[in-house]
């Protein structure tokens, strides 16, 4: 089976860089993934990265059909919720590691279903995934971002958002009360019904 020209196009960079045991192992499941329509650029870095660790290329391989799987999940979720939908690579991504942190199909549909037309959701719902991983609770997570994706924040500044949770962390804020400090460090409206200063432990 041969790669479509688009991919072809980004073989000698992999083949460069991959020794001989390796590619045999990873490339059936790129060109799998091609066919599928899977985010390749992300399991192409995935083979780099076991590269760069010194992995044997059966762990490589698994590792990568691993991620491929998991992207295929995730996509067919997502058509589940919304099937007349197309989802970027990036997004898919990024729902994919939300996914690994339990945010549920339902919650990142009504982030898409908050998205102005044509918007990108791999900034919002990445930081979405990134405060769950930081402790904020799914419930409240998704609210902040389906909020920032309707109220059109720009990416530049949501981007900010776990890192500005993170510095009200460390000075001792519990995750409800760091998330307020951080979109209020940032300038972002709370969402309806959600106060500014939550209580310690909120």
């Amino acid at each position: 089976m041969l790669l479509p020209a688009s991919a072809l196009a980004q073989a000698p960079a992999l083949e460069a860089r991959v020794d001989a045991a390796t590619l045999d192992v990873v490339q059936p499941v790129l060109r799998q993934a091609v066919v599928d329509s899977l985010p390749l650029d992300a399991l192409r870095a995935k083979v780099f990265e076991g590269v760069a660790k010194g992995a044997p290329p059966d762990r490589i391989g698994r590792v990568v059909a691993e991620l491929a799987n998991e992207f295929r999940a995730v996509r067919a979720g997502l058509r589940t919720q919304m099937p007349a939908m197309r989802f970027a690579d990036g997004e898919v991504v990024a729902a994919t590691m939300a996914r690994r942190q339990g945010v549920p199909f339902e919650d990142l549909a009504q982030v898409w279903q908050a998205r102005p037309s044509g918007a990108s959701l791999e900034v919002p719902v990445t930081v979405l995934g990134e405060l769950v991983r930081r402790g904020v609770s799914i419930p409240d997570a998704a609210g902040v971002m389906n909020h920032v994706v309707r109220q059109q924040i720009p990416l530049d500044v949501a981007i900010q958002i776990p890192g500005r949770f993170d510095g009200a962390r460390g000075a001792g804020s519990p995750p409800g009360q760091a998330l307020a400090e951080a979109l209020r460090a940032l300038n972002i409206p709370d969402p309806p019904g959600r106060g500014r200063g939550r209580r310690p432990g909120g």
